[in-house]
């Protein structure tokens, strides 16, 4: 089976006779028909039935043609791929990212993007890790920002930054007003907010409350409902406006994750988009509002 073959049995399928399926590829009705046999021999059934109103498309043909119409459309998206790829990037690109990265890294990247590529349109979503990792699989996200991910043998990932992870709490907290916090008393806060996510929490972290967002968390955490275990990135804005006081917990990290379909064809607006995502990181890390982590052997981490 070979392409040609592909499209003139669509055709067919698609106009419901050889006559108008003929005159549409412009080919003589008999090598039309002469064509979709040998499909048929190739394939082993019959992929057409005849009726009154002219042909019927059947069960295994149904499938065939299913499939061969996905086939195609990416044989074309191929093309148009390698007709662009030595000129400027175009297409849409759809990224998703948690809040707490979200909230930080997107406005520069859509202004780099608007700049940079005016033919790069992008589509930019904010979910947990395991949302994104779904709907990367599902072929409904082209690249994700994401924490600690699982293994997974269908997605590729790439270390952005490991980040320094702090506890949060109320402003002029008197249990962070030292900027530094021991384990043991650590082990001794009341309660904590955490994120709603499978991400692997330390025993000795207390909690009855879970989260999806890092807003919501720190809303939370500023009204006194508990603390809460996030990123400088996520933070900096309300600990410099004095309305969250925060320490570092040197034994606690969030490893920041760039996750991509493995064996899915990669634009090359998604792979410029992951160039800028990788400027935007030294820039914030430049400008303090990005705390990297040393690794350690016992890594534990965070959204």
């Amino acid at each position: 089976m070979d392409l040609r073959q592909l499209r003139y049995f669509i055709g067919v399928a698609e106009r419901g006779g050889f006559g108008a399926a003929a005159s549409a590829l412009n080919i003589a009705q008999s090598a039309l028909s002469r064509h979709i046999k040998e499909l048929e021999y190739e394939l082993g059934g019959a992929l057409l039935t005849r009726t009154a109103r002219g042909v019927a498309v059947t069960e295994s043909g149904k499938v065939l043609l299913e499939r061969g119409r996905w086939l195609l459309g990416m044989v074309d998206d191929i093309k148009a791929e390698v007709r662009t790829e030595n000129r400027e990037p175009s297409g849409t690109v759809r990224l998703g990212a948690p809040s707490s990265l979200a909230e930080i890294f997107y406005p520069p990247l859509a202004r780099l993007v608007v700049e940079r590529f005016p033919r790069v349109n992008l589509e930019l979503s904010e979910g947990l890790t395991e949302s994104a990792s779904d709907r990367l699989l599902r072929g409904q996200l082209d690249l994700a920002m994401i924490t600690a991910p699982q293994p997974n043998d269908h997605l590729d990932y790439e270390t952005l930054v490991v980040e320094q992870v702090f506890l949060i709490g109320p402003a002029r907290d008197p249990r962070l007003e030292r900027g530094r916090l021991t384990l043991a008393q650590f082990k001794a806060l009341p309660r904590a907010v955490l994120p709603l996510s499978r991400t692997p929490f330390p025993p000795e972290v207390p909690s009855r409350l879970r989260v999806d967002s890092s807003t919501s968390m720190k809303r939370m955490v500023a009204s006194g409902l508990g603390y809460a275990l996030l990123p400088f990135s996520a933070i900096y804005h309300e600990v410099e406006a004095g309305q969250l006081s925060a320490v570092p917990l040197s034994w606690m990290q969030a490893e920041r994750v760039l996750a991509l379909p493995r064996g899915r064809p990669i634009s090359r607006a998604t792979r410029e988009t992951v160039a800028l995502l990788k400027e935007i990181c030294g820039n914030l890390i430049r400008d303090g509002v990005v705390r990297t982590a040393q690794r350690t052997r016992a890594r534990r981490t965070t959204g």
